[in-house]
């Protein structure tokens, strides 16, 4: 696993260059020796910081500054491990040349180093006229300028080099304790960060797969983890089906179904559960480890992709080397988990909510479009007043009513009700009212035109789909009325304030293809109404659950009798919405009222 470098490069981004030379120049001026910091690369990190005179005057110049450098790097090397860049070099050093040393002490943490702090510089016995030359010709300096420096340059003795030592390894210590810190801390801050820009990357989008390939890429880089995977459940079977992977191959993607009942290990990540797997190939949990193994799987976590306590699939994440998850890592990738579940939930809620409102988008249309079926106003006759409300429960609905215009100014009046309601109801409506318009314009009989619609309806309809239909037509004069009922609600015929049911026909439509009807001729008078309804009108409920009924219906259309026929019709069905209240309408409602007038004969005249 990678992450944040334990460096002292990067102990930078927290500390500044000032405080780090600051307290170099401590050290340096306790122990009157130079101090150096160089990175685990072995590059000039903070320094040289020169802690006595004779060094001071050596940086001044580029070449002294140069050979200083020089000396302590190769210091560093030794101390980290590493040979010598120049072996030469440090054999041609001047200040190693005149026995000014040099020590290097690692900046160290659980097997890792994060640079070198190097001190030194002092020598162990006064420098010679000698060696101070060649000090001064190697720096570019003029001859004699470094000898009252060096003069005043005591010799480091056995003790003091000790001390030095001490001091710069406690210094060493407290640099690698804030290394550690600053790693620690860049690396919270950048899953944080991750979370965060997951969160963001997951809200901008709707696309439901980019997501699920968002998450496994960024919970490998923000985890520093081998792969990762991402399987969300089929409820139905019960499978985790593979969605999204990060660095896997295809053969292991391959290897089998896995499902929550047969796997222990997801079946506890759906309960909630972190799942820690140390050791993947030799796992008993694991349902494919030669499988895992092949793969160069070690380590695992599991977590499961939960959304207000529902499980949507679960994540996984592996390592190609054994490695103890912390608990920060367990808490950081049940938040991306977290994050990712919300994103599904409402990624597939949007869709549901885009898919509902085209469906009510076709729906609303499909209800437009029957609509239209249905007449926008009765036909205008001078004996006879006619009067129509259609109340569907939904946009669409299996009720409908119809007038046929006919030869010779006859007029057919349909009413039927299709079972079932909305769209397949409204479907078969759509059908019947296309055939019987048909096969009311070429057959005259109306038994034989209700034998063609029951064959109609048993073959376009399944079993147990039927359909009720009362059909009659009305003479040119308005006297005559022959009509069918095929297991419709019976009009009423209302007469001198008695109703007459009309009911001759037959059975309902749909049932059984060899079906007989028959016609009844009634003879109309001046004063008589005629009440068609669907099963919608008496079986209203109320909040008791009792139903309207045909007695109640029959007394509304005694009370409004008197009334046009359209404003009948209108409060006979105030009286059913009074009776029901606030209940909700379980069925479709329509409604044609006939009124005989006695008028002169006239014909038919349609709108």
């Amino acid at each position: 696993m990678t992450g944040p470098q334990f460096c002292i490069r990067h102990l930078r981004d927290t500390l500044s260059d000032s405080s780090l030379r600051h307290a170099l120049d401590v050290l340096a001026d306790a122990t009157s020796a130079s101090v150096m910091l160089f990175d685990n690369d072995g590059q000039v990190a903070v320094g040289p910081v020169a802690g006595n005179a004779l060094i001071r005057r050596v940086l001044s110049t580029p070449r002294g500054r140069e050979i200083v450098i020089s000396a302590h790097r190769q210091a560093a090397n030794l101390a980290g491990g590493r040979p010598p860049a120049n072996v030469a070099a440090r054999d041609e050093n001047a200040l190693t040349a005149a026995c000014l040393e040099q020590y290097g002490i690692p900046i160290c943490h659980s097997n890792q180093c994060a640079g070198t702090l190097t001190l030194g510089d002092r020598p162990q016995a006064p420098l010679s006229p000698e060696a101070i030359s060649r000090i001064e010709s190697a720096a570019g300096l003029a001859a004699g300028e470094l000898h009252e420096a060096a003069a005043e340059l005591k010799p480091w003795s056995p003790a003091e080099a000790s001390a030095a030592r001490n001091m710069a390894s406690l210094f060493t210590e407290l640099l690698a304790e804030l290394c550690l810190q600053e790693m620690s801390l860049s690396r919270r801050i950048e899953e944080l960060t991750a979370v965060y820009n997951i969160a963001n990357l997951l809200s901008g989008t709707m696309d439901l797969q980019e997501i699920l390939n968002r998450t496994a890429r960024m919970v490998c880089e923000v985890m520093h983890v081998k792969a990762c995977s991402i399987r969300l459940l089929d409820e139905t079977s019960g499978t985790l089906v593979i969605r999204a992977v990060h660095n896997l191959s295809e053969e292991y993607l391959n290897k089998g179904a896995v499902t929550v009942e047969e796997n222990p290990i997801d079946r506890a990540a759906i309960r909630g559960e972190v799942v820690y797997i140390a050791d993947a190939p030799n796992d008993p949990r694991t349902r494919y480890p030669q499988e895992a193994r092949r793969e160069g799987i070690v380590s695992g976590l599991v977590v499961g992709l939960i959304y207000r306590g529902k499980a949507v699939g679960v994540v996984r994440v592996y390592t190609g080397e054994p490695h103890v998850f912390t608990p920060f890592e367990a808490a950081l990738l049940q938040a991306v988990a977290s994050q990712a579940a919300a994103a599904i939930v409402n990624v597939r809620l949007m869709a549901e909510t885009i898919e509902a409102e085209r469906y009510a988008r076709q729906i609303a249309y499909a209800g437009e479009v029957q609509r239209r079926m249905i007449p926008s106003q009765p036909p205008v006759c001078e004996q006879v007043e006619i009067g129509a409300v259609y109340r569907p429960t939904y946009n669409v609905g299996g009720d409908f009513y119809d007038f046929i215009p006919l030869p010779n100014g006859n007029l057919g009046i349909a009413i039927s009700d299709v079972s079932g309601k909305g769209v397949p109801a409204s479907l078969v409506m759509a059908s019947l009212r296309a055939a019987l318009r048909v096969y009311a314009k070429f057959t005259y009989d109306i038994d034989q035109i209700m034998a063609m619609l029951n064959r109609h309806v048993c073959a376009e309809t399944k079993v147990g789909e039927f359909t009720t239909l009362f059909y009659g037509v009305l003479s040119p004069d308005g006297r005559r009325l022959t009509y069918c009922n095929a297991g419709h609600e019976p009009p009423m015929l209302l007469r001198n304030g008695k109703i007459q049911p009309l009911g001759t026909g037959g059975m309902i439509l749909g049932i059984d293809e060899k079906a007989r009807f028959d016609r009844e001729l009634v003879a109309l008078q001046p004063g008589d109404v005629v009440l068609l309804y669907t099963d919608g009108a008496p079986e209203a409920l109320n909040f008791s659950d009792e139903q309207y009924g045909r007695p109640r219906l029959g007394e509304s259309l005694i009370r409004y009798a008197d009334q046009p026929a359209q404003l009948a019709a209108q409060n006979i069905l105030w009286d059913i919405r009074r009776f029901r209240g606030l209940a909700d309408r379980i069925d479709d409602v329509t409604l044609v009222v006939l009124k005989i007038k006695d008028t002169a004969k006239s014909r038919l005249a349609l709108p």
